[in-house]
């Protein structure tokens, strides 16, 4: 599940080109802003994170819940189908996973920001990091090009990832 969240807002909807003239990368255009992803550890002590992004821009606020995404399992067919090792479906299975999330950020640019990182008072798991993030360009198609401009690619958006360990540290993970 959180493949198919970070894939529908990262833009990868469709494989390059697929669908779009004149060899033009195809897919939903990707939003700016930050994945937040948390270690499957403590995913169930963070339901919820406070994003503060600082840049030439100015600072944009957002509390930013977090879900927890259990394992999955492929659903098979209904009898009579051709193939009978392929999957029709997916089953979302009891059971702990890691957590994500996604941090909109309209002002991103390319340009390294600020970012800090916090839990609210009284949860269980305190989480309190500033770090130094440089984004990448996501093209729509869902490829990453760290260190290009949007002209790199049509339609493309600067992103970032964050990553949340096990012992409450946040890091970029992309």
């Amino acid at each position: 599940m959180a493949v198919l969240l970070v894939c529908a807002l990262g833009g990868c909807a469709a494989p390059d080109g697929a669908g779009a003239p004149d060899g033009m990368v195809g897919g939903p255009a990707p939003l700016r802003g930050f994945g937040v992803e948390v270690d499957e550890a403590v995913a169930p002590r963070v339901p919820l994170v406070h994003v503060r992004v600082c840049g030439g821009w100015g600072c944009h606020d957002q509390d930013v819940p977090l879900h927890i995404s259990g394992p999955v399992s492929a659903m098979p067919c209904p009898s009579g189908t051709a193939d009978p090792d392929m999957a029709c479906g997916v089953a979302h299975l009891p059971g702990p996973g890691p957590g994500y999330g996604y941090a909109p950020v309209p002002q991103l640019t390319m340009d390294p920001v600020t970012v800090t990182v916090t839990t609210p008072a009284g949860a269980p798991l305190a989480i309190t990091a500033e770090l130094r993030v440089h984004p990448s360009i996501v093209c729509p198609g869902g490829a990453a090009t760290a260190g290009a401009t949007t002209s790199a690619c049509a339609g493309g958006a600067p992103q970032a990832g964050l990553r949340i360990s096990a012992d409450g540290t946040v890091s970029q993970s992309r």
